[in-house]
């Protein structure tokens, strides 16, 4: 039951008065009618941040695995060199700037 849904439309929910003066600063000042909108777009907003996390996280994990594939192959810097060479690429890219 995996992946199966935990409540029932139309769900009923309890807010802190902090969060529904939140929501209600939202109806206010946006274009929500309802409470409904408010957190229906923030539940987009919160989809939207997990995906760009998770395509993140690929992204980095390719970039490890492809750094660990350089260091196989005999490409990396070797530890006793690596804050000199780090203090290199940093003048240059600040002469650059």
């Amino acid at each position: 039951m995996i992946g199966a849904p935990r409540y029932t439309s139309p769900m009923a929910i309890t807010l802190d008065p902090a969060t529904e003066q939140r929501i209600q600063r939202e109806l206010e000042r946006g274009p929500y009618r309802e409470p409904a909108e408010v957190i229906a777009h923030a539940l987009n907003l919160l989809q939207a941040e997990q995906e760009w996390l998770e395509m993140s996280k690929s992204a980095l994990n390719a970039r490890l695995e492809e750094s660990m594939a350089q260091v196989d192959r005999g490409e990396g810097i070797p530890g006793d060199r690596l804050l000199e060479v780090l203090a290199q690429r940093r003048q240059t890219q600040n002469s650059n700037s």
